[in-house]
């Protein structure tokens, strides 16, 4: 996989396609393989870049200390060691909160947000019971082998009657993911962003499958409310994870309308 250094933290990446950027964010528990269809899918039409998060699938461990601006940090230094100029970023569950920070951190950085399964970080988008209940189950999964939760986190992620491929790859990587990941997310998930949400004007799209059990519809509302320029997609049939032809259709007109806006 071809990496590049960010503030001394090595980032790797999966690339296919040309022409329009469009950048991915994958969610937890996973790395850019979950995107193997999408790269396929999508090549032919835009130019898309799948990063390892920090701590994820090939990219360095992260690093002591870090915070939600060190996040936003590293997305946006990702960004600009690509050369990339304002492309479109789409975010899966946590990826759609690293996408915030980016567009919080900086809003130059970002041409257009698709944001899938979306929370505005845990205390936002969830009820204090929810939140609660989502903590305790994320850090079992730290203590505890993925074998041990790994049928009841994929339950909430897939519809009954979603792809038992897909299903089984996301299965896959869960045997990969480092404990010490979760650790240094939980405190950036857990938090309440919406107060910063109003300042986000970047154009952006809040994409939810009708079933989703993990990301519940009144906080994509909540999201379109609290930011300026914002409009919510939602896929019939599909659970947290709603790839397929209707989010394709979605990534490629905002990584082209990406293009068009920064060309003005």
């Amino acid at each position: 996989m071809p990496e590049v250094m960010v503030d001394g933290v090595r980032i790797a990446y999966r690339r296919r396609g040309t022409g329009a950027p469009l950048v991915l964010f994958h969610g937890a528990f996973e790395d850019s393989r979950v995107w193997t269809e999408e790269l396929e899918r999508l090549s032919p039409h835009v130019d898309v870049i799948a990063w390892d998060a920090p701590g994820c699938g090939e990219s360095a461990d992260v690093p002591s200390g870090w915070v939600d601006a060190d996040w936003a940090g590293a997305a946006s230094g990702f960004i600009t060691a690509l050369g990339l100029r304002k492309p479109a970023v789409a975010g899966f569950s946590l990826g759609s909160t690293i996408a915030l920070l980016l567009a919080r951190d900086h809003p130059t950085s970002v041409g257009r947000l698709v944001l899938v399964g979306a929370y505005a970080g845990w205390g936002g988008s969830l009820s204090a019971d929810a939140l609660a209940e989502r903590i305790a189950a994320v850090r079992y999964t730290i203590e505890h082998p993925a074998d041990e939760w790994a049928d009841a986190f994929l339950d909430s992620v897939f519809a009954a009657d979603a792809d038992a491929e897909r299903r089984a790859h996301a299965r896959s990587l869960l045997d990969d993911w480092r404990p010490t990941t979760t650790t240094a997310l939980l405190p950036v998930m857990a938090q309440d962003l919406r107060p910063a949400l109003p300042t986000i004007r970047t154009e952006t799209l809040i994409v939810r499958g009708t079933e989703d059990a993990r990301s519940p519809r009144s906080a994509s509302l909540e999201l379109c409310r609290l930011l300026p320029r914002a409009r919510l997609v939602e896929i019939a049939g599909a659970g947290h994870d709603c790839t397929g032809p209707e989010l394709d259709a979605v990534l490629v007109g905002a990584a082209r309308a990406a293009v068009e806006s920064a060309a003005r």
